[in-house]
């Protein structure tokens, strides 16, 4: 190497990304803690202004009004009961008191508690604010991702500014805005997911028991939402290890043989140096029995969700076991399994529910994936064993959509962990337009998603409940996507003259409840004809848009008062993220 030239030029130069932190002068991830503590507060700050300015202000899924039912229902009489009299026959399930209770899992409407609180207080005689309220629970959580993910980027090296630009392309790129901006839970599970994550990768690099502790803790969490998430927390317990492949390994791994020989290698030589370790660990004291401890106290902390998720269980149905789930299907008669293969293509790459499709900017992932691979294989190998876990589980489900909804949501928790590659794709060159290209595809994309109620795609073409059941390569044939630039485009035309009422339920005017489709008396052939009465699906989804275009009596809360308050927690966060960046050597 000639003279004046450092080595860490050299690689920026080959791999077109920053060279990591131990040969920089200066660690990002370990800049002052005031100008980490400011910049990640206006990020907070700022994205969860724009999801709750963007949010439909409403639960617009029965499962979301399920969820607020049982807070509600929690708070005011000390029962987690399901007391809703048009959906509780629908999706209650007896309980050992004979009362119905929701099987879902109790996160969701405990998160949402402190909300529907504020909502009673504001107005003790009417539900409506505390609906709206409720329905911000998923954007809080969905925007705290932000602050986390920005964290993360700074413990991978990267600096301040491309730390929070990448966090803002994972924010408002990718499928994490509209699952945010929705009744559903699934951007709770991405939170979890990646806040477990990121202690269990500080505590490989602080050498920290007390973070891979707090990294089981959050992970267990996920078990109260959904018990299949036990299936990722041993893989997520990986990044608690303090082990890296060689330079020599991995360049001979790269420099033979096909791309599925490279692939089998690199798995080979990771499960090799897996064994390596406990061996190890079994030997002798030192750093890689402190991994592997860490690595157990992640699972046993983990444990602590399990056993809440019992006691939930024996609270409502008398069983430590059981938690509803399956009776439900029995009761209602619900399909479950479907083709895995199909399963499988439909979350990847069909126009109706590819990932791909709904969040373009996950490709940049996949390109950075093998350079963060190199860099921190334990972190890289828990976010692939994750992936690899989970899409063939959800893809054995006929279900495996998460209908009725808006792109694939079962992969929320996916996203934030594929984000963490992003910064590593070289930006050097002819190889900067693609990587712009792709990132204003994903914008555009989430912009289209928040514009029009999901369901009107459904309604409009008649479906049945269980269409997806029907036809396991629906959605290889009819694309929401697609539809959804006409649907966009309509709203220029206004609300149909038939439309008289804002929503379809029994009470006029209720804006703030999910939509319920047609009566039994309407055949699911009337539906396009159907929904034409009702204003909800021709309005824009946002809810400063459609408060301000209907009657003051039909709208939950002052449309001025909140939507000037949200649009300057916004300003705040950005002159927040502004101030940190002001701080003398911040870069």
């Amino acid at each position: 190497m000639s003279a004046g030239v450092r080595p860490e030029a050299s690689a920026e130069k080959d791999l077109g990304v920053k060279c990591p932190p131990e040969s920089r002068p200066q660690d990002p991830g370990d800049v002052r803690p005031s100008t980490k503590l400011w910049i990640a507060t206006g990020i907070f700050l700022l994205v969860l202004g724009a999801y709750a300015l963007t949010s439909p202000g409403r639960i617009d899924m029965i499962d979301g009004e399920v969820r607020f039912d049982v807070a509600y229902n929690w708070l005011v009489t000390g029962r987690p009961v399901l007391g809703d009299k048009w959906i509780g026959p629908l999706m209650g399930v007896p309980g050992k008191d004979g009362s119905l209770y929701s099987y879902y899992g109790a996160p969701g409407s405990v998160f949402g508690m402190p909300l529907v609180r504020l909502g009673v207080y504001l107005s003790a005689r009417d539900i409506r604010p505390s609906q709206f309220l409720f329905s911000m629970t998923s954007p809080i959580l969905g925007a705290a991702i932000a602050p986390i993910l920005f964290l993360f980027y700074l413990q991978l090296g990267l600096t301040n500014r491309d730390a929070v630009l990448w966090t803002m392309v994972s924010s408002f790129a990718t499928l994490l805005w509209p699952v945010s901006d929705s009744s559903f839970d699934n951007a709770q599970h991405g939170f979890f997911v990646l806040s477990a994550l990121f202690f269990a990768h500080l505590s490989a690099k602080r050498k920290s028991w007390i973070c891979a502790l707090l990294g089981g803790l959050l992970a267990g969490i996920l078990l109260l939402y959904q018990e299949y998430f036990l299936l990722i927390i041993p893989a997520l317990a990986l990044a608690t290890l303090d082990w890296q492949l060689t330079d020599a390994q991995s360049l001979s791994a790269n420099q033979t043989g096909s791309v599925s020989r490279r692939v089998l290698f690199h798995i080979g030589r990771t499960f090799r140096e897996l064994g390596n370790l406990v061996r190890s660990a079994y030997g002798q004291e030192g750093d890689a029995r402190a991994s592997c401890l860490r690595f157990c106290l992640f699972l046993a902390a983990a444990g602590v969700g399990a056993g809440l998720s019992l006691v939930y269980n024996h609270l409502r149905f008398g069983a430590w076991l059981d938690d509803g789930k399956f009776r439900f299907v029995v009761l209602r008669h619900h399909p479950i399994s479907g083709n895995p293969f199909v399963g499988l293509l439909t979350l990847l790459v069909s126009p109706g529910k590819g990932i791909f499709f709904y969040s373009p900017a996950l490709i940049l992932g996949l390109v950075g994936f093998r350079q963060l691979w190199r860099r921190k294989t334990a972190l890289a190998a828990a976010i692939a064993v994750s992936a690899l876990i989970l899409l063939p589980f959800l893809s054995c489900f006929g279900f495996v959509g998460g209908d009725w909804c808006w792109g694939p949501r079962y992969l929320t928790p996916l996203l934030p962990l594929c984000a963490l590659a992003f910064p590593f794709v070289s930006l050097r060159g002819p190889k900067r337009s693609p990587v712009l290209i792709l990132i204003t595809l994903g914008l555009f994309v989430q912009v289209l998603a928040l514009s029009v109620d999901h369901q009107r795609f459904f309604l409009a073409r008649g479906l049945d409940d269980f269409f997806w059941a029907e036809d396991p390569w629906f959605y290889f044939k009819h694309s929401a996507l697609i539809a959804r630039p006409g649907e966009a485009i309509s709203l220029i035309q206004g609300v149909p003259s038939t439309a008289k009422v804002f929503n379809s339920i029994p009470i006029p005017n209720w804006a703030t409840y999910p939509p319920l489709g047609p009566p039994l008396n309407v055949p699911r052939s009337l539906a396009p004809l159907w929904i034409r009465n009702f204003q909800i699906f021709y309005l824009p989804r946002p809810w400063p848009l459609w408060m301000s275009s209907v009657s003051p009596a039909v709208r939950p809360v002052d449309v001025r008062t909140w939507g000037l308050g949200l649009l300057s927690m916004t300003l705040i966060g950005l002159f927040l993220v502004f101030r940190g960046f002001r701080v003398r050597g911040t870069t």
